[in-house]
């Protein structure tokens, strides 16, 4: 029997996989401690009306990186849950924005409010230039994996 050519314990996209994983455990044990019911795909969804509300369903999409089907699934649990609503667009009927209602806003601030301090224990004794460059090996990647895609 012939031995594997590559042993994923040094690809890099295992670890990614790896921290990925452990990252939402994280996450998910951050909001059980801070009494969230919300899942990361939630929280990216509600902090990115934060910033900006009303949003079309695709904008959020393409802002969190969620297809068409997961993103109906978690906008209607978030509606669900009483998070946020949906509004047809009163310029274009055809699309409907989405907004946090007041319930969605405070469970973004009240979840917000320890994202600091869980940030400064993830990347404790990790330099600040350690971390730009990490951002840009992964932006990197994302791109070059998002060209493979388009070229298939």
């Amino acid at each position: 029997m012939s031995r594997p050519t590559v042993d994923i314990n040094d690809s890099i996209a295992y670890r990614i996989y790896v921290t990925n994983r452990l990252l939402r455990r994280s996450f998910l044990a951050m909001a059980e401690r801070r009494g969230v019911d919300l899942g990361p795909e939630q929280w990216f969804v509600l902090n990115r009306l934060a910033w900006r509300d009303g949003r079309s369903q695709g904008e959020l999409g393409e802002a969190i990186f969620a297809d068409r089907p997961n993103l109906s699934r978690l906008i209607g649990a978030l509606e669900k849950k009483g998070l946020l609503r949906r509004e047809a667009d009163k310029r274009d009927g055809r699309r409907m924005l989405v907004y946090l209602t007041d319930a969605g806003r405070e469970t973004h601030d009240a979840f917000a409010a320890g994202v600091d301090s869980a940030r400064a224990s993830l990347f404790d004794g990790i330099e600040p230039e350690a971390l730009e460059a990490a951002v840009a090996v992964l932006n990197r990647v994302r791109a070059n994996a998002a060209a493979l895609l388009e070229a298939e």
